[in-house]
């Protein structure tokens, strides 16, 4: 444990040694604590914390750390050459103040938050650091490339492995602090030191937050994927409307029309109600490209559950009784789809310890399962003819149904819930709950004016369904706001931010890049904004950035982002240290359904991106016979100044999914075009992969490659 005399910042004990933080970080031995901007807010979460470069986190601090380990390590690189560094590994203990309370308004518990800071060998160290964070312990989201960071950054990572998702942007914050201080005693330096943090997905809350919430701890922030307020409830809802309102077979239609050169429309066989819905999955901003390999569930929508049922339990009675609800006038595909019934336990499996492993239900007693299976079922044990005995935030039993036997999670579940099981027990199985939450986004419209909400309002702007009571956080923004240490976010940024948006994907839906980019120049106006703000779109992402492509068909289907990130933050670092401003945002537009669409042209369309199209026999597919010869042509454009072409390859449609060896370019060139004739000795649908590289300085083999693909399809008969 760290200890200090009263009034001082702390001694930070490394075996023998001590780093004094006092005498080496920014902040002052008498710095204030970081207070609470107002009262707690609803759904029970703290208000957030004023966070600036100098004060002190009262619970996350120099006294309250507890050093585990530091050590001396190596990082390989490709070449064989090697980077030495200095990892410390370090935690805040679960004794500190009680921990933001998640959505739902339960009070989280203490925990146990662990910390890693890597160190580069001095020579390399341009005074600046990275950062990843994300929301829950997940390490690989949590830390920065080594080898980027060190040879290519020139800088020392931060990692925060947090103990629960209500952490905010505090305890990276602190983490963040701290090893400034460690730094500069580290490398003997008393300069300025530059930080940059990004995160994905989840992490884009805590980013965005960071940048609506702190001044002076980082010097750029990159929210990346982003998760805008109100969508991690909704976009699970809707897609598990699609799965409940499109049969399984007619999904696997749309995703096979849906593939390049399929030549067939997605609306194909629907009926007016499957139609209807999956404009309403699309309007909501669902990119149409991703309906090739997403995979929707019923149960998804339960992930905002927890919020309604603490703060509006009124809606699962209302939409099964009352008119506006589709419930209460039920269509057939959700008639079909109900479950609601009770079975029997006709015996328990139990591990060496007596914990219940497994259940065995009576087959007579059984429901039958709706058209969607399982999927979005709740188990709930009763008891004295009292559902749930566990009374808490445990309302079913986790696991998953196989025939009769249901096996629970290992360690997931209640021990109220597991020692009421017995055999002549009573479950019940109900999704009543998950189809209810299915619908929610047309009864919860949010009002902060996202578009996706346009097609649930009338002429005149009146909605068309029955709304829910307002509350003073709309309920759908509370999966955010634990992670986002209370923030709502406005678009009032006040650190140089730069939002990186992947288009080939589901779970980020694209348009709400463009919507926060709005929220910004509405809050700070333009000028400003072009002083602070950037987007990046990138053609054929995924959700999540990675350096390498992705093994397997997935990888010949999307383009790996992680380079071109990379670039960015080199970007994002001359822009906060020498004032050179980056490239302007990604041009854009988004049509009526809400799809982002990219013009053609690289020079119109900028970004960092090779705009990468191929063709074969003049268009994206062709049918041909056995052996009969077709022309690929593949052209790849630089926008002007990200950088140059240095490779290519192919993938030709083989089972194994695996690209040809690439073809690197002797000289670098900002235009290139590849021809070449191929044909197929077995009939069947070859989809073709034509794959980009390029790269700042034109070179091979860096931590930021520039990629991009496209693909045609070619059916040989």
């Amino acid at each position: 444990m760290l200890s200090a005399p009263s009034g001082s910042r702390g001694t930070l004990m490394l075996g023998a040694a001590a780093l004094t933080l006092a005498c080496v970080g920014n902040a002052p031995a008498w710095a204030a604590a970081c207070m609470p901007a107002g009262e707690t807010l609803f759904g029970g979460v703290d208000a957030p914390l004023v966070v600036d470069a100098d004060c002190i986190d009262p619970d996350y601090n120099s006294d309250t750390l507890v050093i585990d380990a530091t050590e001396a390590k190596t990082l390989k690189l490709p070449d064989g050459g090697t980077i030495g560094y200095t990892e410390v590994r370090a935690h805040w203990p679960a004794a500190g103040a009680a921990q933001q309370a998640p959505a739902g308004g339960q009070a989280a518990k203490p925990a146990i938050h662990s910390l890693v800071w890597r160190f580069p060998d001095k020579k390399l160290f341009r005074n600046r650091f990275f950062q990843q964070t994300y929301p829950l312990n997940i390490e690989m989201l949590n830390v920065v490339d080594a080898r980027f960071a060190f040879e290519t950054g020139g800088g020392y990572t931060v990692g925060v492995n947090p103990g629960n998702p209500a952490v905010g942007f505090r305890v990276p914050a602190a983490a963040a602090k701290l090893a400034k201080a460690y730094a500069r005693k580290h490398y003997g330096t008393n300069e300025r030191i530059y930080g940059y943090m990004y995160g994905q997905s989840g992490g884009s809350v805590q980013t965005i937050a960071a940048a609506e919430g702190t001044a002076g701890v980082w010097d750029g922030l990159i929210p990346v994927v982003i998760a805008t307020d109100g969508l991690n409830t909704h976009s699970f809802a809707w897609g598990a409307l699609y799965n409940l309102a499109i049969p399984a077979e007619k999904r696997k239609a749309i995703a096979e029309a849906a593939a390049p050169g399929s030549g067939k429309d997605i609306h194909a066989g629907l009926n007016a109600e499957e139609r209807a819905v999956l404009d309403e999955v699309l309007s909501a901003g669902f990119p149409r490209a991703v309906l090739e390999t997403m995979q929707f569930s019923l149960g998804g929508a339960m992930f905002g559950f927890g919020s309604v049922r603490a703060f509006d339990p009124g809606y699962f009675t209302d939409f099964w009784t009352k008119p506006g609800y589709e419930g209460a006038n039920t269509p057939a595909f959700l008639k079909a789809a109900i479950v609601d019934g009770t079975a029997t336990i006709s015996s328990v499996t139990r591990n060496p310890q007596g914990v219940a492993t497994a259940i065995v239900f009576d087959p007579a007693s059984m429901p039958a399962l709706g058209s969607n299976g399982a999927d979005g079922v709740q188990f709930t044990v009763v008891q004295d003819g009292t559902a749930n005995p566990d009374k808490g935030d445990a309302p079913a039993l986790r696991g998953k149904l196989e025939g009769t036997t249901f096996k629970l999670e290992d360690g997931k579940n209640s021990p109220a819930l597991l020692a009421a099981l017995a055999s002549g027990s009573k479950v019940r199985l109900d999704n009543r709950a998950a189809i209810a939450m299915a619908f929610y986004p047309r009864h919860s419209i949010l009002e902060n004016g996202n578009p996706a909400y346009n097609q649930y309002r009338n002429a005149d702007g009146s909605p068309r369904y029955a709304q829910r009571p307002k509350t003073p956080i709309a309920i759908p923004l509370l999966s955010n706001i634990g992670a986002a240490g209370g923030i709502v976010q406005s678009g009032r940024i006040r650190t140089k931010t730069i939002v990186f948006e992947n288009l080939y994907d589901g779970n980020s839906y694209p348009y709400v890049a463009s919507f926060y980019a709005g929220q910004v120049k509405h809050a700070l106006g333009a000028k400003q904004t072009q002083q602070m703000f950037r987007l990046y779109y990138q053609e054929n992402g995924i959700h999540g950035v990675f350096l390498d492509p992705l093994p397997g068909k997935f990888g010949t289907m999307t383009a790996a982002t992680g380079g071109t990130l990379h670039q960015v933050l080199l970007d994002l670092a001359n822009w906060a240290e020498k004032g050179i401003a980056p490239r302007a945002s990604t041009c854009h537009t988004i049509d009526p359904m809400n799809q982002v669409v990219l013009p053609a042209s690289a020079t119109t369309r900028g970004g960092h991106q090779p705009v990468t199209r191929l063709t074969v026999n003049g268009g994206k597919r062709a049918e041909v016979a056995v052996n009969q010869s077709v022309t690929l042509v593949g052209r790849i454009t630089m926008p002007p100044g990200p950088g140059k072409v240095v490779q290519y390859d192919w993938y030709l449609g083989t089972p194994d999914a695996k690209f040809e060896p690439a073809i690197k370019l002797a000289v670098p060139k900002a235009t290139v075009i590849a021809s070449r004739t191929v044909s197929f000795a077995k009939p069947g649908e070859y989809v073709i992969t034509f794959r980009a590289t390029g790269q700042r300085e034109g070179k091979q083999d860096t931590t930021t490659p520039l990629n991009n693909i496209d693909r045609v399809r070619v059916v040989v008969k």
